[in-house]
């Protein structure tokens, strides 16, 4: 297993077996994702023009785990080039919410009540991957973590971005 230099939670003593689609390791205590899950994952992120609008890409599901990513674009960039906060915030917030969906009965939908953001790295590299898991999974609210890896040219990647997220499940408010 290979860890990013850059980051190595303490916490992990397991290191997870499984990668998804950016080298992130994934860990999948509960096998593969049920494909109803997993459509209606996909489905659910499709739904959203911020999403479409931010041209964020779903790169992996696991259950309990998603992964994101954002592009550099001039557009989302704050005056100082760095790509803008309220951009890695709604990439992380959106990972950990589909990290919470992923173990959601089906009759339940996905809502952030609370997270706490620390950009811990200016965001200049040419994209952004965002990794949200499952901490906690309760009845009503699961706490999620999520970390954003700057991806330099040359595949180097640098921690830029870390959330604590609290989701509410909620009565299914779409279809």
């Amino acid at each position: 297993m290979t860890l990013d230099p850059e980051y190595v939670d303490a916490a992990d003593q397991n290191p997870p077996p499984e990668r998804l689609g950016s080298g992130v390791e994934f860990e999948s205590p509960n096998g593969k994702l049920d494909p109803v899950i997993d459509r209606r994952v996909r489905a659910t992120i499709a739904s959203q023009s911020m999403l479409s609008t931010l041209e964020i890409k779903l790169l992996g599901l696991a259950p309990g785990r998603a992964e994101l990513e954002l592009a550099r674009r001039a557009d989302l960039c704050q005056q100082h080039g760095f790509i803008h906060a309220g951009a890695i915030t709604t990439l992380v917030d959106s990972a950990c919410g589909f990290a919470a969906l992923t173990v959601f009965p089906l009759d339940r939908d996905v809502l952030t009540v609370d997270f706490s953001v620390s950009l811990v790295a200016p965001a200049t590299q040419e994209k952004f991957i965002a990794v949200g898991s499952v901490l906690r999974n309760g009845r009503t609210l699961t706490t999620c973590r999520g970390e954003v890896f700057g991806v330099a040219a040359d595949g180097s990647r640098k921690v830029v971005a870390l959330m604590q997220a609290t989701m509410m499940a909620v009565t299914t408010l779409s279809d």
